[in-house]
């Protein structure tokens, strides 16, 4: 009976994990890209240090954000340098950056999607993916099971 009752526990929670594991990026102009695990994996890879202590690994934030068709490198000037980032996570905890803090040709260190902590996978309360970046001397800007990331351009 118990082993029953846990199948049908995990076949029901199975669509909701699956949904859980997608990343949306929302570009300024309005434009939704979503991300699965498979298609952030064939993007380049970086680590980052997480308030300068813990070692994180994980995709490079500023290939995920060109993906999605946010500006970045020597497109970032003029009217996109007034767009703000949004860094949502899955229990509502946000963050907001400048678009030209998640730039690595404005910023020192590494700003990493993680989906591993000292070389093992996030656990289930982090990830899939945890937003690093290896410059914030603390750790609050660091959203945990981040779910998506919507970029608005200021009138």
């Amino acid at each position: 009976m118990i082993r029953a009752l846990a199948l049908a526990a995990a076949l029901l929670l199975a669509p909701v994990a699956a949904a859980a594991q997608t990343l949306t990026v929302t570009n300024g102009e309005g434009r939704v890209t979503t991300f699965t695990p498979e298609t952030v994996a064939e993007l380049p890879r970086g680590t980052a240090k997480l308030a300068g202590k813990t070692a994180y690994e994980g995709v490079d934030l500023a290939s995920v954000l060109r993906e999605a068709a946010v500006p970045q490198g020597p497109r970032l000037h003029g009217r996109p340098l007034v767009a703000y980032v949004v860094v949502r996570g899955r229990d509502g905890y946000r963050a907001v950056f400048s678009i030209a803090e998640l730039d690595p040709a404005f910023r020192p260190g590494a700003a990493i999607l993680a989906d591993r902590r000292v070389g093992a996978p996030l656990e289930i309360n982090e990830g899939p993916w945890r937003l690093v970046l290896g410059a914030d001397a603390k750790p609050e800007r660091s959203v945990r099971q981040v779910e998506s990331i919507t970029v608005t351009v200021l009138p």
